[in-house]
């Protein structure tokens, strides 16, 4: 993959580093003997945007989470309603073109991807694969013809573009070095036949757990048929229960026949006792009916009496309470009255002070009005003196941005002296010469621009100082009118105080009047409340006598009803009792009802006969359901073998099969190509050794993952995150570019670009030397083309083929 052109539209970066919506990147003018190329610039001048989209992938990795597009949002990076992004890229000798659009419309976000292929006509064709998928705007489709072309982001940002702040390849724990370093070597391969395996694997299970439901229902049935033949014995041992039940209900029925023949008889004997049972009762009724009318004379004789003296006590209540009120209220209003008395000389104070409020107030407003017309021209004064500073401030920054440029200008022009071919024929033909003849040329006019900017600086300096001059005299008399408002609003409140008391002068002399009639009111009403109180206690103690007399009255009649009663009771006690129609009534009940529970028991026999035999057709149907139980066990134990073997394939073809395998045979090629580089870069100081296998306690091998670096100066070993900052970065740069190197070896879709973005910040300057021949040897070892790479060191730009200046595009 080689980028040609790159056009960007929309893009927060850009906007923030340039002031403009668009930039348009032309890479094709760079000479095509220019290996490492840097792109040169101060911080925010929007160089890591521009890298971050030198690929057709749809993410920005410095600002993503992920190695892919799943942990990254084009949105976060957008600045206008619409966006663009369009990338002319070259690949296998095929140019393509990468358009992804973004639009926001009110609530919604809308995006369109497309990838278009130049065909030999020299137009622009959307991409269409062997497997039909044509390129039709949606990301996914986007994402998969990417993918295809150039293999997944995975191996792409791993091994040919070093982000901003990415981890390095000792961070990873084993798990995810798998999959990362599966992607790099091409090993999906063994990743999707350990996916369909497993999809196989899942089908069987399905399978297994519908068998095992038709077993478990078997085996339900197994236990239904139990359940069933206890069921049936139960039944039996009812039946045989019921016909003991049934001979007891027949001798219950005899016994009550023959008690209601007895009864009867007696019946028949007893008649001549009547009359005379029937006299006793009638005079037991009278005596009773007597009391009770007795009870009601005296009774209704003594309500009349306790009627006059409750409404006597009622209404001694009512007057106690109509005066009790009448006082409650009078003692109130003496209370509000004494307290309107008790502020009297306050309100007349206050009716003397309210002319000096007054005055007061009148005197602020008069002062404040003279400052408010002073400050009619503040704002116009404040208002430009602030677009005076904005304009300092653009032309200082303009400055800074100019003074870096002609920096640059006059460090490319003092090439001129320093280069070998100088006075040579081949100086008309170095490229390095005609930057440098032209920045000598470009200087002079830069230089009287700048100085034109400088003087303008300076003048606009003088107004501004005349003007805040000016805006600090207002400043001053706003301060004199904030403090008189502050007064005015005190001498207000003090005001409407005071008037609030004055309101109240005319209700002294009215409170004054009624303060002696409330108190002769209320001692009449008091005098009413005693001679209530008086009569309630007289009703009271009546009613109490009235209730006395009552109940020892009552008392009396009933002891002498319940005398004559008892005398006549002990004369009917004497006389046997005659068979009442009830007891005959109640003997014939017996008969019918044991004659009943004979029925019932007759019938509880038959519904349990008819239970046993529908139970024990129920028992030969279960009992032939469950006979299946064997096939359908002999089944899923077939399919458990089944899923064993799929189960054993998923994992041999996974990252612990397969994978691992070739992860453990790539170590050592690739630390071979690592140590390579290192001993080009340091003369073979540092050795690198992959290991995927370590010794747990147990004396047993489990996978993991570590980098372990040999230091021959030192002579000492250590994993890589143990190393220093600066030889940490050297190393896991040289072990991740041999990842790339050993993958081209075996990869049908190769990478001709390498990106690098401030991975040498943590480097000495002569680390960072050594890092820039480490990147060429990187170039020559791969056959790679070309490598873009961000510096914020000088020394290093100088080292590049070619100098991309970002401030001038």
């Amino acid at each position: 993959m080689k980028p040609l052109k790159l056009t960007l539209q929309g893009f927060t970066g850009i906007f923030a580093a340039f002031g403009r919506d668009s930039l348009v990147l032309d890479l094709q003018t760079i000479p095509q003997d220019a290996a490492l190329v840097a792109l040169v610039g101060p911080n925010g001048a929007g160089k890591s945007t521009i890298l971050d989209s030198l690929h057709p992938y749809r993410v920005m990795p410095s600002r993503s989470t992920t190695l892919g597009p799943g942990g990254f949002s084009y949105w976060t990076q957008i600045s206008g309603v619409t966006a663009l992004k369009e990338l002319v890229w070259e690949n296998d000798g095929v140019c393509y073109r990468t358009v992804l659009s973004f639009k926001t419309t009110g609530k919604t976000q809308k995006s369109d991807c497309y990838l278009y292929q130049l065909d030999a006509g020299g137009d622009w064709k959307p991409v269409q694969l062997a497997d039909g998928t044509l390129s039709d705007g949606k990301s996914s489709t986007y994402d998969h013809l990417v993918d295809t072309i150039l293999g997944p982001p995975e191996k792409f940002f791993t091994a040919h573009f070093s982000a901003q702040g990415r981890k390095t390849i000792a961070s990873y724990g084993a798990g995810d070095i798998k999959s990362i370093l599966a992607s790099v070597l091409n090993l999906q391969g063994y990743r999707e036949l350990a996916a369909k395996a497993a999809l196989v694997g899942k089908f069987m299970r399905q399978q297994l757990e519908g068998l095992n439901g038709d077993l478990a229902e078997a085996r339900n049935h197994e236990s239904t048929a139990a359940v069933l033949q206890g069921e049936v014995a139960a039944v039996d041992a009812r039946i045989r229960a019921g016909g003991a039940d049934e001979v007891t209900a027949h001798a219950n029925v005899d016994r009550a026949r023959e008690a209601l023949a007895g009864l009867l008889a007696k019946r028949d004997a007893q008649e001549k006792n009547a009359e005379e049972v029937r006299f006793l009762n009638e005079q037991i009724g009278a005596v009773v009916t007597k009391a009770a009318s007795s009870k009601a004379s005296v009774s209704t004789q003594f309500d009349k009496e306790r009627e006059r003296h409750q409404s006597e006590a009622t209404s001694a209540k009512a007057a106690i309470a109509t005066a009790q009120n009448s006082v409650q209220s009078s003692e109130v209003e003496v209370r509000r009255l004494n307290a309107m008395l008790a502020a009297k000389d306050a309100i007349a104070q206050a009716v003397e002070r309210l002319p000096e409020h007054k005055c007061l107030i009148e005197q602020i407003d008069s002062s404040v009005d003279a400052d408010q017309t002073i400050l009619a021209g503040a704002a116009t004064l404040r208002s430009e003196l602030t677009n005076l500073v904005a304009q300092k401030a653009r032309l200082s920054s303009e400055g800074q941005a100019r003074t870096i440029v002609i920096q640059n200008l006059k460090a490319t022009a003092s090439l001129v002296d320093q280069v070998p071919c100088k006075g040579s024929e081949m100086q008309l033909a170095c490229p390095l010469m005609e930057q440098a003849n032209a920045a000598m040329r470009d200087v002079p006019a830069r230089e009287a621009e700048q100085n034109a900017k400088r003087s303008a600086y300076e003048a606009l300096a003088l107004q501004v100082k005349d003007l805040q001059a000016k805006v600090a005299g207002f400043d001053t008399i706003e301060a004199e009118v904030r403090e008189a408002q502050k007064k005015r609003k005190t001498a207000a409140a003090a005001l409407d105080a005071d008037n609030r008391l004055a309101a109240r002068a005319p209700l002294i002399a009215d409170a004054e009047t009624r303060l002696p009639v409330l108190a002769q009111a209320i001692e009449e009403q008091r005098q009413v409340i005693a001679r209530a109180t008086e009569r309630l206690t007289q009703a009271t103690t009546a009613l109490a006598a009235i209730d006395s007399e009552k109940a020892q009255a009552l008392a009396l009649i009933e002891t002498n009803a319940q005398a004559e009663t008892k005398v006549l009771e002990d004369r009917l006690a004497k006389l046997e009792k005659p068979v009442s129609d009830a007891e005959v009534e109640a003997y014939q009940t017996a008969v019918s009802r044991a004659g009943a529970a004979l029925v019932e028991v007759q019938a509880r026999a038959s519904a349990l006969t008819e239970q046993k035999v529908t139970l024990m057709g129920k028992l030969e149907a279960v009992r032939a359901l469950a006979a299946r139980s064997g096939q359908v066990k002999e089944q899923a134990e077939r399919l458990q073998e089944e899923i064993a073997k799929w189960k054993l394939a998923e994992k041999g073809l996974g990252n612990d099969g397969c994978v691992a395998l070739s992860i453990d045979d790539a170590g050592p090629e690739i630390a071979a190509i690592c140590n390579s580089l290192l001993s080009d870069c340091f003369e073979g100081r540092f050795v690198v050794r992959l290991d995927t296998q370590s010794e747990t306690k147990a004396g047993t091998m489990k996978e993991t993952f570590d980098v372990k670096v040999f230091d021959g100066h030192r002579g000492t070993e250590k994993s890589l995150g143990d190393m220093s900052g600066g030889e940490e970065v050297l190393v896991n740069e040289c072990l991740t570019r041999s990842v790339a190197l050993y993958a081209s070896q075996s990869c049908t879709t190769r990478c001709e670009t390498l990106f690098t973005d401030e991975t040498d910040g943590a480097l000495d300057l002569d680390a960072k030397r050594t890092f820039m021949q480490m990147k060429r040897a990187v170039l020559k070892q791969g056959g790679y083309g070309r490598e873009f790479f961000i510096s914020h060191t000088p020394e290093l730009w100088e080292m590049a083929d070619y100098k991309i200046m970002v401030a001038e595009l």
